[in-house]
Order: structure tokens, then sequence, then C-alpha cells
């Protein structure tokens, strides 16, 4: 928070939005800092509350900004990061290189995999600008998730295409997991964690988004074609990549009778 700080001390009032629904909610000033380490003072909490409720909820925009960027203009364009929906990997797109009707599918340079990148990743207010980073990692993942039911008798997707899903999210986890604490990594492969997670009505946070699509997917294939479709699928990982496939051992642990 020591950049809202140095806003204040700048600009004398700085308003920040909510990072859930970027409506522009909180007002800083000196009169929420210590002058001496310019850090929170410690009722920061009570008092912000007290001003969000003083003013009945968010604080009006400035005239002529957009709700949704909350700027009056175009930004310099920006190239942003999405993970590759086939292999995991970290690619770069420039926002130049994204349509504002249509879509656009971004390759892999690692795996040749194809990305889908929505135009839901531009701001649908001023279709200038693009939507935060966390909305944009969203709205990718949903735009290339498999939604549609499983098994040899539909046309789509085929289960090759669920296959490649699974890999891509144990690949993306395994990467993940050398990056978190200690905690973290021991929540990651606890299959009574991720059932908690995958369950529960909150936001799942980033660090075990992946873990918990796997584990979801692994239920769902149970649901629809028991241990003979989760077996199926998982066989067609293998052929692919047989470190990645033990992983989603792993991850399956105890849905249905599966064991890693």
């Amino acid at each position: 928070m020591r950049s809202v700080a140095a806003a204040v001390a700048r600009e004398g009032i700085h308003f920040a939005g909510c990072s859930e629904c970027e409506q522009r909610t909180f007002q800083y000033d000196a009169d929420l800092f210590c002058r001496v380490c310019r850090w929170f003072v410690p009722d920061v909490n009570e008092k912000l509350a007290e001003r969000y409720a003083a003013q009945a909820g968010s604080l009006p925009l400035d005239p002529g900004k957009c709700p949704g960027c909350h700027v009056s203009g175009a930004k310099p364009a920006i190239s942003f990061p999405f993970q590759c929906s086939v292999c995991g990997s970290t690619r770069r797109l420039n926002q130049r290189d994204v349509p504002k009707t249509g879509e656009v599918s971004a390759l892999c340079d690692e795996c040749g995999g194809s990305t889908r990148i929505p135009t839901t990743i531009w701001c649908p207010e001023c279709q200038l600008n693009l939507r935060n980073l966390t909305q944009i990692t969203e709205l990718i993942e949903e735009a290339n998730e498999v939604q549609a039911p499983v098994g040899d008798n539909v046309k789509e997707p085929p289960l090759d295409q669920v296959a490649r899903r699974v890999g891509a999210l144990a690949t993306a986890s395994e990467r993940r997991f050398r990056s978190i604490t200690e905690v973290q990594q021991n929540l990651i492969i606890d299959p009574g964690h991720l059932d908690i997670v995958l369950f529960s009505d909150g936001r799942v946070e980033e660090w075990i988004l992946d873990a918990v699509k796997l584990r979801s997917i692994g239920y769902r294939l149970h649901r629809e074609g028991g241990m003979r479709l989760m077996q199926d699928v998982h066989a067609r990982v293998s052929v692919h990549n047989r470190g990645v496939a033990r992983s989603v051992d792993m991850w399956w642990d105890k849905i249905g009778d599966w064991q890693s």
C-alpha cells in the first residue's frame, strides 16, 4: 500500500476501486496514514467503512470517464500474459492483435496449440482499453474451458480435446507448484482440501485454481462415464507425457475408486 501513500502525498486525495467490481469505492487522504512511518493507521478499515456508509456506496466517476476502465481516453497499447490452453506455458499477446469483434486464436510457440482470445477482454463500455489482468485471465480461461458432456458417443468435444485440457491444467499446476509456499504446496496436493475449495461458493485463489479445475474435470468424467472414462482420458494424457499423467493421478486421487 505504499503506492497509495505515495499517491496521497502527491495528489492530496487518492481514489481507489474495488478489486471485485472495479467501482470507485475508497477515498484515501492524509488522515489515514501515520505521519512518521507513512503506513496506515490501526483503525483504517473502520474509517473506510464509515466513509463508505456516509457516501451511501461507491463514489461517482469524474465526468466523461468510462465506468469500466475509469479513463477518458485510450491508454498506450500493452502486451498481456496468458497461459496456453494446451501446454500451460505463459505467452504474451499485444492488444493490437485482438480484434474488437469476432475472436482471435493465439498459437503457442512451444507446443503449437491454439488458445482462443475472446473480444470480451476489451472494456465493454468504451472499447478503448482492456479490462484488468485478473478479468482477462478469467475470460480467456472461460473461453477455452471444456464445458460440454464428454464421451465417445458425442461429437464435441472429442476425448482428445479433454485429454489436452487435462494435460494443460496439470502442467500449469506443476509449474506453479515451484513458486508457492510450503503450506500452499501441502494444500494443493491434498484431495480433501481441493474438494473443500471445489464445492465451496467462494472465489478460488489463482495459485490453486488449475488443480481445482483439474479435479472438477475428474469428477465430471466419473459422473458421466465412471472409472472407464477417466482411464480412457488418462491414457490419452499418458501418450503425450507420462510424467504429467502421473500428476493427474495425484490430483484425481479418491475420485470414485481412483487411487494415485
